[in-house]
């Protein structure tokens, strides 16, 4: 770990929601880095889960702004970032998941990395409830409230969300207070996705971390820089019957995003055909 390149450096965390209890401790254990949330940023001018503000760009594009954003406050050559998307599936509405985007930058390196996690395990609700319409307390049941947090918002109105709701009765208070309001007479209500009021999302971005975190560990055989691993895959492994190639990946490619090395690795697998069933040659033959 001594001889790693980014051990007993300081990274950069642009978070107010308290990510880093999620991602200093692989750091900490793979790198030997100190992960420290940076002062005085406000990242919700980025984007917020309760929609008052919208995000700038794609998840990506935002997630290496907010990165940026950590240089402006300390003086670090590395910072991290997180962003993340929640929501109903489109061909599967009542399925909940969401993708989580976390973002590395080495601006003395040159070097940029973007790593992601997708999951289901996320307890993202959205319901509608009209002022005095019963079932709320079994709707925030459901949602894991009050350990995990709940926004409410005005049907008709996005742009003043209510936070930071402690009781079930605070909850039912602001539901009929938005309904009233609202053109349609319904609220809003919404799991808070933020990383402090979400234990499942918190979990999500320790995984992430980790993820990262042995990327980053693993250095360019050719210049040293970390972050060497997957860039790339190629498909056209042979059929098994008449050897001609398929949709199925037929071999890896790891490479290096500083200096661009590249090397090609086999199947994990270890499969040197695929099944003559997977071969748009054979199957049109058939016909």
């Amino acid at each position: 770990m001594s001889k790693h390149p980014y051990a007993g450096t300081r990274i950069g965390l642009a978070t107010i929601h308290s990510k880093e209890r999620a991602i200093a401790p692989p750091f900490r254990r793979l790198l030997g880095a100190e992960v420290v949330a940076a002062p005085d940023v406000d990242t919700d001018t980025l984007g917020t889960f309760s929609g008052e503000v919208p995000r700038p760009d794609a998840l990506v594009e935002t997630c290496l702004l907010k990165a940026e954003l950590a240089f402006a406050t300390m003086d670090v050559d590395c910072a991290i970032a997180s962003e993340g998307s929640y929501g109903p599936i489109d061909r599967l509405p009542f399925l909940p998941s969401g993708v989580e985007i976390m973002a590395f930058v080495d601006r003395r390196r040159g070097l940029r990395l973007i790593e992601t996690l997708s999951t289901h395990r996320t307890n993202w609700r959205l319901m509608q409830f009209g002022a005095g319409e019963p079932g709320v307390p079994e709707a925030l049941a459901a949602m894991g409230f009050p350990e995990y947090g709940v926004f409410v918002i005005c049907g008709s109105d996005s742009s003043r969300p209510i936070k930071g709701l402690a009781s079930v009765e605070e909850v039912i208070s602001a539901i009929d207070q938005e309904a009233r309001r609202s053109e349609d007479g319904k609220a809003i209500l919404i799991s808070d996705m933020r990383a402090h009021r979400n234990p499942a999302r918190m979990k999500i971005l320790r995984a992430l971390a980790w993820k990262l975190a042995k990327r980053l560990s693993m250095l360019c055989p050719r210049c040293g820089s970390p972050g060497f691993g997957h860039v790339d895959s190629r498909r056209g492994l042979p059929c098994e019957h008449c050897g001609e190639p398929t949709h199925w990946i037929d071999f890896e490619i790891d490479g290096c995003a500083v200096c661009g090395h590249a090397v090609a690795r086999p199947r994990a697998d270890g499969r040197r055909t695929a099944p003559r069933s997977a071969c748009r040659a054979c199957r049109t033959c058939r016909i």
